[in-house]
């Protein structure tokens, strides 16, 4: 079995970042944000490895990427790092995943007092739209998963809010909570250790249970709907060469992609 594990921060124990900012190279918790999300990393790919995988992929994938200690890894894994990459999952297609974890990640940006709730950028899209229904990157990496490596999505660890969304779109997957959310920069955290405990042991449970496991995907063509933060960038969408774009609001944005794989 191969499995590929992919990681956010934002949804790492222990963080809750600062107002007005990102979880970026600058900011007071990214240095923790990245040593935790490795301690994480190694919780999973230990649970993974001790319950019959024959390899895992780690694909450091925060704000383009190269944020993990990759000493600090369990040397067992292989690690996908850089951008540039045509699709989500890069590198993976052909290996024979057999399934996927989510860790550090966060919940979609129209979640109300989700910590560092945010789709793809913090400063871009108020929400993001597909066939009508509301989509973050968790649903957009797990339909990825289904098209590019089809695999399912086996775990995913994030706030109370992003498990929330995961466990609607995904109820299969096992999962970790790993802080309460307060608000987007407040939350009652549970201890980094512990969290570590509790990954290995869902992710454990999540590999005993794969025959429960299923894709998670969309319809083709894809309706899709971005509504902007920013008045010139919906302008700027709606003034591209994006066929069919049509302005539904200064805000907001509709056009139809034939494909997903489009898209991401």
């Amino acid at each position: 079995m191969n499995f590929a594990i992919a990681c956010d921060l934002e949804g790492i124990g222990g963080v809750v970042g600062s107002p007005g900012e990102g979880l970026h190279q600058t900011s007071r918790q990214y240095a923790f944000a990245a040593a935790q999300a490795v301690r994480e990393i190694n919780a999973a790919a230990g649970a993974l490895f001790d319950n019959g995988a024959d390899r895992v992929y780690v694909w450091d994938n925060h704000n383009g990427s190269l944020n993990l200690d990759y000493m600090e890894l369990d040397k067992r894994v292989d690690i996908i790092a850089g951008v540039g990459e045509k699709h989500r999952w890069p590198g993976l297609e052909g290996r024979n995943i057999s399934g996927v974890l989510l860790i550090g990640y966060h919940p979609m940006a129209e979640t109300y007092a989700g910590v560092l709730s945010h789709t793809c950028s913090s400063t871009t899209y108020q929400y993001l739209k597909m066939n009508r229904r509301s989509m973050g990157e968790i649903e957009i990496d797990a339909i990825s998963a289904a098209r590019l490596l089809k695999a399912p999505v086996i775990f995913v660890a994030s706030d109370d809010k992003g498990v929330a969304q995961a466990k609607e779109a995904l109820p299969w997957a096992g999962s970790v909570v790993t802080k309460k959310a307060l608000g987007r920069n407040l939350a009652i955290l549970k201890h980094p250790s512990r969290v570590v405990d509790e990954i290995y042991s869902e992710v454990s449970g999540a590999v005993k249970n794969m025959d429960r496991m299923e894709l998670y995907d969309i319809m083709d063509p894809v309706e899709v709907e971005m509504r902007f933060l920013r008045l010139e960038d919906a302008e700027k969408l709606n003034n591209s060469k994006t066929k069919g774009a049509e302005l539904v609001d200064p805000y907001t944005v509709r056009f139809t992609a034939r494909s997903f794989l489009e898209l991401y």
